[in-house]
Parts: structure tokens; sequence; C-alpha cells
């Protein structure tokens, strides 16, 4: 499960940075760490830290301002998981560097990791409803997508461009 959520939340900036040659590109990412396990009255509470290697040309600082993302495996209703990114991550301009950014994750059925066997780890049975705020420099935009497959993530956002105020 942490894999899916390290790969959801790397797709996820990954796709609001890139918009050009010039934008930042995420040449890889690692989990760096996971702490702060605990229960809670809605699931299985886990901080994590994922480092992203990003190399940024451009002249401008890109900030993840905000991130929420609800989780569904397939068809299914209820949401498997929740991601969200409790203090915002800068990626310098000029800059070749790991970025490090504090995710929370809140998962809602932790029991169903256990019965559902390997099916369980398979990005392509799952979607999110994503929620994120990508500063560039003095310019912003805000992006929600519905039911969107973590395999299409990329393909979604590819084309993203800061451009404007929302």
């Amino acid at each position: 499960m942490k894999r899916i959520l390290a790969l959801l939340c790397t797709l996820m900036m990954l796709t609001a940075c890139h918009n050009a040659s010039q934008d930042p590109v995420i040449k890889g990412y690692h989990l760096q760490q996971v702490g702060g396990l605990g229960l809670s009255a809605n699931g299985v509470t886990a901080d994590l830290v994922l480092d992203l290697d990003v190399e940024n040309p451009s002249n401008a600082t890109y900030t993840l301002e905000s991130l929420h993302a609800d989780v569904f495996r397939g068809a299914e209703t209820g949401r498997f998981a929740e991601v969200t990114l409790p203090q915002s991550a800068s990626i310098a301009p000029k800059s070749n560097a790991t970025v490090a950014i504090p995710l929370q994750v809140l998962l809602l059925r932790p029991l169903a990791l256990l019965s559902g066997g390997e099916d369980m780890l398979d990005l392509a049975q799952y979607v999110a409803d994503v929620d994120l705020t990508v500063r560039k420099g003095s310019l912003k935009k805000r992006i929600q997508k519905e039911r969107v497959p973590l395999s299409q993530l990329k393909d979604l956002f590819s084309n993203l461009k800061v451009t404007e105020t929302e």
C-alpha cells in the first residue's frame, strides 16, 4: 500500500509541475520515512515523507501548496484511503535536488489489505479524486479531477500550464 500511495503522490507532483521542457522533471522517488503510525476512529494513520529527485531548469520556484486525494478501489463507492499534504513543498529554481514531500495517509479499510492478497497492490485497480494546487512563482493553478485511474494521472496532467491565478 505504501508503494501505491507513493506512486500516486509522485504522479500528482510530476504532472502538476510539467508543462514544458523548462519545467521541473522528476527523475525518481523513494519513500524516505514512515512514522506516526496510529489508530483513529476512522482507520489507520501514517505520516510519510516522499523524497522526489527533481531537476528544475527554469527560473521559477514551483510549490505544491495543497494536495488532497481520495483513493478508491475500482468501482467501489467507499473511499479506500485519503492522502493529504500537511505543509507545502517547494522546488527551487535552477536546481537539481531531492525535495521532501510530507504526506499524511489515512487507510480507511486497513484489513482489506491483509485479506485482499496481491490484487490489492495492483495500481490498475485504483482510482482517485484529486484536488491539488500548484504555484509557479506568482501564478497559481488548482486542479480537480474525479475518478482518475492511478495509471493515467500522468497523461491527464501532462499538458498542465501554470499560467493563471484561479
